[in-house]
């Protein structure tokens, strides 16, 4: 893999997606199809790497970028609080029945 970027456990190699350049995620510690994600910046893939070495979860990323945290962690502690966001993420929005009764 011709990698740009290390830290700790995590590296950042580019791949290209027809004409656009685009980013992987890879946890070394992990097996490589449960432990990597893909992204389009360099610089989401470097915050994402921060995130998941220092245990913080932005409750404001999208869907998409929480699931690559839970991808790229080993802390299976860390994965469920980011797993807590990101369910609640998806039921937001999700109305309650409603039924008008006749009376």
């Amino acid at each position: 893999m011709n990698q740009i970027f290390r830290k700790d456990e995590f590296i950042i190699t580019p791949f290209y997606k027809g004409r656009k350049q685009e980013f992987m995620v890879v946890n070394t510690k992990k097996e490589f199809k449960y432990g990597h994600t893909h992204l389009k910046s360099f610089k989401m893939a470097k915050y994402l790497i921060n995130l998941a070495r220092f245990k913080k979860v932005n409750s404001g990323l999208r869907p998409y970028l929480l699931t690559s945290l839970t991808r790229i962690s080993n802390d299976q502690d860390y994965i469920n609080k980011v797993e807590e966001v990101l369910a609640v993420k998806r039921n937001k929005g999700k109305k309650a029945s409603y039924y008008n009764r006749a009376i």
